[in-house]
């Protein structure tokens, strides 16, 4: 859901500005100050950054609807942790950290979209870091099965980015996944993985 469909036409006209961005264009440096959110209306922005030895590194993929900067925004640590560059065609809406202070005082049903951005975010964090908990390979992969399975189905876009979200090189992962095959752990079909 985008949280700007709660506002008032006058809310928005008063407290948001969009910016538009075409790909592969900057919109904010690591190390910037953050004043405010941004949320993505259209199009998509990958968070990067780059090891000591100059290799680059995706964070993160802020998708349509998501925000970027709402954890900063009220932090002492209020600088970006990365750079963040459109993927494609980008637009983004603005809402300065005083604007979104007054919204959040005065637009109950934003207020609580709101608050439960942030709460979902902090659960996937705390997910993630339970995930990294786990140090094997096999371990790793069935927590995320577990943690994402629906009737003991997981659907996954490709074994790359399986290999990403499990930060294990896709590799590793495609030769566990065959021997978990092989072990009657998983039947694999496709873009499909059935638990067993």
């Amino acid at each position: 859901m985008n949280i700007i469909n709660l506002l008032t036409e006058k809310e928005i006209k008063e407290y948001i500005r969009f910016k538009f961005y075409d790909s592969n264009q900057v919109v904010f440096d690591e190390g910037a100050k953050c004043f405010g959110i941004g949320i993505v209306l259209e199009g998509e922005i990958l968070i990067k950054t780059y090891t000591y030895n100059t290799k680059e590194e995706i964070i993160t993929v802020i998708k349509e609807n998501n925000l970027f900067g709402q954890f900063l925004v009220f932090s002492e640590q209020d600088t970006y942790l990365g750079i963040g560059i459109t993927s494609r065609k980008t637009k983004v809406a603005y809402i300065p950290k005083s604007n979104l202070i007054k919204l959040l005082s005065s637009n109950k049903a934003f207020l609580e979209a709101y608050m439960e951005i942030l709460c979902k975010e902090a659960i996937n964090i705390k997910q993630q870091a339970k995930l990294f908990a786990h140090k094997n390979i096999r371990d790793r992969i069935m927590h995320y099965f577990m943690m994402n399975q629906k009737d003991k189905i997981i659907y996954i876009e490709s074994v790359t980015t399986l290999s990403n979200i499990l930060s294990i090189p896709r590799p590793s992962v495609s030769r566990e996944l065959t021997n978990m095959e092989h072990d009657g752990l998983i039947k694999k079909a496709g873009k499909i993985i059935y638990i067993k």
